[in-house]
């Protein structure tokens, strides 16, 4: 099922990020899914308890959506707010009751990334199919103001700010709606959200294409799995870099901009990890803090680096957010 799904992956990133003209059947279908895409989402601020920020985007695929949450909820945190986190927890078996997550949770019952947001914010993480459920258990909780990790198209989730994250590398591809292209929703969906994040890669010039305010996605210092000793990666020799993210490029162009050796083993997005994957990999191995969660429970894995990241927002963002909260609270 993993090879099946990888080569599907690898099939439509080409189809949607190389080719300018999908085929007459994949065009037809995207005019089908035209008439279905979820449009803007109605207004609902008035019936919530306290801020809701949405943080989406309108194409598939991770686009540094979880780097900023975590950003945003560090900075809230320091303004004193009292900040809860929610998500679906794709990649688990996302319960239909809300659930909150522990730090010490199977990212297969949870998902990965809620996991890894429980882990990194130190706030209350709660996922859901219902992402409102989600939201009203938060709000139950004591949460002052509430991170949606995805959800843009979810018209269920009242919410009271819009963020898009756009990856500059990948930009809208082709530009074109599902399944031709890789658009959730037509591109005037940005003319309604509130704030616009492009983020930014520090191998290319900035496209002038795209809108939004830049940020970028900086590597902190790495660690060893298991007992997060902090690792020194320039004194490494060659690597097996492993990632089961949604664009493992992202993942290979930071190591490379760490002037890092390596081999690629790229595996579909929120790939469940068993130790026969990674059978015959010389190690040392490098992964993300994403497939983090889901390695340090196997057994007989080579010697196995993590490398965080970090989402550094522009301060004219973080101000507008925080004017938001600020107004919805004592408005």
């Amino acid at each position: 099922m993993g090879r099946l799904r990888d080569r599907v992956e690898r099939y439509f990133n080409g189809l949607w990020y190389e080719s300018t003209r999908p085929g007459l059947p994949w065009r037809a279908l995207s005019g089908l899914y035209a008439l279905a895409a979820p449009g803007r989402v109605p207004d609902q601020r008035s019936a919530l308890p306290g801020p809701v920020i949405v943080v989406g985007n309108i194409t598939v695929g991770g686009g540094g959506k979880t780097p900023v949450v975590a950003a945003l909820a560090a900075t809230l945190v320091e303004e004193g707010r009292r900040v809860a986190v929610i998500s679906r927890g794709y990649g688990g078996q996302s319960p239909v009751r809300p659930l909150r997550v522990q730090v010490g949770d199977d990212p297969q019952v949870c998902g990965d990334e809620p996991l890894l947001l429980a882990r990194s914010t130190a706030c209350p993480v709660w996922v859901c199919r219902k992402r409102a459920s989600a939201m009203q258990a938060a709000f139950d909780d004591g949460a002052e103001v509430v991170l949606s990790d995805d959800g843009l198209q979810h018209a269920a989730l009242p919410r009271s700010f819009e963020i898009c994250v756009i990856d500059e590398a990948r930009g809208f591809g082709n530009r074109r709606l599902l399944p031709a292209g890789p658009l959730r929703q037509p591109l005037e969906r940005l003319d309604q959200v509130d704030l616009v994040l492009r983020k930014r890669t520090t191998h290319t010039s900035e496209r002038t294409d795209l809108p939004g305010l830049p940020f970028t996605i900086e590597p902190a210092r790495a660690y060893r799995l298991g007992d997060r000793q902090p690792i020194d990666l320039q004194r490494m020799q060659t690597l097996d870099a492993v990632c089961g993210i949604a664009n493992p490029d992202s993942f290979f162009d930071t190591l490379e901009g760490l002037g890092l050796h390596f081999r690629r083993h790229a595996f579909p997005d929120h790939h469940a990890f068993r130790a026969t994957d990674l059978t015959g990999l010389k190690g040392p191995m490098i992964v993300t803090e994403k497939d983090a969660v889901k390695l340090e429970g196997l057994e007989g894995l080579p010697e196995t680096l993590v490398l965080p990241i970090r989402a550094r927002l522009p301060e004219s963002a973080l101000q507008t957010i925080k004017s938001h909260v600020g107004e919805f609270l004592y408005s």
